[in-house]
């Protein structure tokens, strides 16, 4: 017999049972649970070693016929065992119903994620899962559908890695220039529910003909750049062995073709597939490479090892490809246990790749980060044989980028300061005087967002602004994610009494801060930069003296003042007997507002802040003194709009971020501020207006204001400004914020930049890139 299985099959002759058994290839419950097909036994049982030779399906060499054999052919002992067992898989939700408690609604959702995903799952893989309850179990979410398949993202894609658009010919991927992928079928033991190529299970693609073969096939032959062909599929183990290896035999007539990669991962969910005429007639060929995927440690059994070791026997070196899946592989220890078994089987752990982001796979991504964290995890506490690549392959085409810790703490001339795993740095030199590196720069790729949390809803009551100046939790959550989305891992950390413990023990490389501070004291918006200066972590925004500052409503009046800045008459009450002292500033029916001297996001600003005579002061500022337990301001009130400016930069590179009219609705409304109960119902009672509601005339003197005011200062990065317009049209700055809201939804800064046409990740963005470049930080 040539070219023929023979005696070797996944099944010795000494397992076949009686006609009323079963013959599993491993003992499990799962056996009893869904028992095979009686008449695949029969034929099984009917199958002559002797008459098993099968006909060449093809001549040898490039021009291949274009008729295809069925997958069954009706002559049970032309069989090869493996297609048999390959025939009685589970392919619909009545298969699983004998051994899942599915419900009547649940199986209508999976019939619909069916009819468009389909559903194939080997009897040996099904054993796997340890509890059929359990529908966390890491083996039963790679294999049985489920209603999340459904759910969608904006960002989700069909064909992420634009493989269709990168296809010279049919069943043909050339994206690189030293190698192509040759995708030969869209069949699969098993229909992994993260395949990156659900879009070839819809049952209008045709499967891979011959005729598309042999056009790749002539393709490569005339690209003479091509040296290596990656055959994937589906699964390219499907085929009957005899088409693989006519397949192979053309690309090896191919002088130019010096290394072919087979990609599949039947050893891990179909072993009785590698047997010995499979692994006979690989053998011949001494530049094959095997790429497998273990996303497991339960998935390497003795069943799955024995076909690795098959496979081995043959000569080929054997890698794997895990991909990142939440829930299943995404913590150090279970990837750590894996990597240390495939070691074991004589396996190489090759790549960890991050889910793509294709449709019907939502549910299994995380984030790009968990597995940097996970990599450096590994690395260092195991050997480095053990540690995957962590790659990101690139949407449209862009290719595999290689994503890890970052271990380069800062560069100079000559030198670089390294971190090893165990967090430790040093410097290290070059011995070349002409390989000197020229940046100084330090690279980041983790951003701590430190932040003050509101711990309760506001109360209606405008007085229960204690928590006015902290931050909602969606606030921290939309600025996670657009920090993400340029590339760091972000660290959430809430401002504590522990908060200089915690963040020591973070890695982090630079902080976005955004914390008010803790207590009433006017230098709590200084607490978080000053601890952030001792620790010696860069971060956004202006220092701790300039936070003191600004938030002191007086220090910052004189200052501006000094400066040539126009700015409101003020006085000061630090106890009620001086009011007294302040019964002549009514004249020439002279308004005042009334306001705590270091509070900020109109903390102790009400409707009612506005005085005119002085028994209202009196009542006012006795009420402030009682509650805020500081001085009050007693400011001059202009009657004309109020506009807030945006400023950003350090040094000379000061520019406008935008401008924005504050206005009521009411336009009846006397008297009017931007007080604690406008701001809370601003969709009602506020009108935000652009640049264009203010005359060309005060938008020139507030951008001369700001600019001076933000130098005069000594502000960094970030601040708004906000000024009242007086009665002969001169802009007077009555609040300095240099830790402005960046709330997406209600944040004015990110309002007014967005009236000037940006978005709110380029204003994340833009106060990131003005940090970095004060601190000489690389943005990587």
């Amino acid at each position: 017999m040539s070219e023929i299985e023979g005696a070797e099959s996944s099944l010795s002759s000494d397992d076949v049972l009686p006609s009323n058994s079963d013959i599993p290839l491993r003992e499990h419950k799962s056996c009893i649970l869904f028992p095979k097909n009686s008449s695949s036994l029969c034929m099984e049982r009917e199958r002559s070693v002797e008459n098993e030779q099968l006909q060449e399906l093809m001549p040898t060499g490039i021009n291949f016929p274009s008729l295809e054999k069925n997958l069954l052919p009706n002559n049970p002992k032309k069989i090869e065992t493996w297609r048999l067992e390959y025939h009685d898989t589970l392919k619909n939700i009545a298969d699983l119903s004998n051994g899942f408690f599915i419900s009547d609604t649940e199986k209508r959702k999976l019939r619909e994620v069916i009819k468009k995903y389909h559903m194939r799952i080997p009897r040996y893989y099904l054993s796997l899962i340890q509890k059929f309850e359990d529908k966390n179990d890491p083996i039963y979410q790679q294999c049985v559908p489920s209603a999340a398949e459904s759910e969608n993202n904006s960002y989700m894609l069909t064909d992420p890695l634009n493989e269709e658009g990168t296809s010279p010919v049919s069943c043909l991927v050339h994206r690189y220039p030293d190698r192509v992928l040759l995708i030969t079928t869209g069949r699969c033991f098993m229909y992994c529910r993260h395949c990156t190529r659900k879009r070839l299970w819809d049952e209008k693609i045709p499967e891979t003909t011959l005729k598309d073969i042999e056009k790749a096939i002539e393709y490569i032959s005339e690209n003479a750049n091509i040296r290596e062909v990656i055959i994937s599929g589906g699964d390219p183990l499907t085929m009957q062995t005899d088409r693989i290896n006519h397949i192979l035999k053309a690309l090896n007539k191919i002088p130019h073709i010096k290394v072919i990669r087979i990609g599949t991962r039947t050893p891990v969910v179909f072993p009785q597939r590698i047997n010995e005429k499979l692994c006979s007639m690989l053998e011949k060929y001494d530049n094959l490479w095997i790429n497998v995927q273990f996303n497991h440690p339960r998935e390497i059994t003795p069943e799955s090892t024995e076909a690795i070791r098959k496979l081995r026997r043959c000569g080929i070196p054997i890698s794997n490809q895990s991909v990142l899946l939440k829930g299943i592989n995404d913590s150090p220890e279970v990837m750590t246990e894996l990597c240390h078994g495939l070691q074991q089987i004589g396996v190489r752990p090759y790549y960890l790749f991050q889910c793509d982001p294709v449709i019907g796979a939502f549910h299994f991504r995380t984030s790009v980060w968990k597995g940097v964290e996970i990599i450096e995890k590994m690395r260092g506490f195991t050997g480095g044989m053990c540690v995957p690549t962590f790659v990101i392959d690139g949407i449209d085409g862009k290719g595999k980028i290689p994503i890890g810790p970052n271990y380069v703490e800062a560069v100079k001339d000559g030198a670089i300061k390294l971190r090893n795993y165990n967090n430790e740095t040093f410097w290290y030199y070059s011995s070349d005087e002409g390989d000197k590196i020229k940046s100084d720069k330090k690279s980041v790729s983790s951003i701590a967002i430190v932040f003050n949390l509101k711990k309760k809803n506001i109360s209606n009551d405008a007085q229960a602004d204690a928590q006015e100046e902290y931050d909602e939790i969606e606030t921290i959550d939309a600025l996670k994610a657009e920090i993400e989305d340029l590339g760091f891992n972000v660290i959430p950390v809430e401002q504590t009494p522990d908060f200089a413990n915690i963040i020591r023990n973070q890695n982090i490389h630079f902080v976005l801060n955004i914390a008010e501070g803790i207590g009433v004291s006017r230098n709590r918006e200084s607490q978080v930069p000053a601890i952030l200066e001792m620790l010696g972590i860069p971060y956004s925004g202006s220092d701790p003296l300039a936070l003191g500052i600004t938030l002191d409503k007086v220090k910052t009046n004189q200052i501006l003042k000094n400066a040539n800045i126009p700015v409101p008459v003020q006085y000061v009450i630090s106890a009620e007997e001086d009011i007294d002292s302040l019964y002549d500033i009514f004249n020439d029916e002279r308004m005042f507002i009334v306001k705590p001297r270091w509070e900020g996001s109109s903390k102790g600003i009400f409707l009612n802040s506005v005085v005119n005579n002085l028994q209202d002061l009196r009542d006012r500022a006795a009420a402030l003194l009682s509650r805020y337990v500081q001085p009050v301001v007693v400011e001059e009130y202009l009657e004309k709009e109020e506009i807030t400016v945006g400023v950003c930069g350090n040094g000379a590179d000061l520019q406008i971020l935008g401008m924005m009219k504050i206005s009521p609705r009411n336009k009846g409304q006397e008297k009017f501020i931007y007080s604690i109960e406008n701001k809370r119902t601003w969709q009602t009672t506020i009108r935000y207006d652009g640049e264009r509601s203010i005359s060309p005339e005060i938008q020139a003197l507030l951008k001369s204001y700001a600019l001076k005011a933000f130098s005069a200062l000594e502000l960094r990065d970030i601040a708004r400004i906000d000024f009242r317009v007086d009665k002969n049209n001169i802009p007077k700055i009555i609040d300095v914020n240099p830790l402005p809201g960046l709330s997406p939804s209600y944040g004015d800064l990110p309002i007014l930049y967005s009236m000037n046409g940006g978005t709110h990740t380029e204003l994340v963005k833009l106060l990131l890139q003005e940090s970095f470049k004060r601190y000489g930080l690389a943005w990587v």
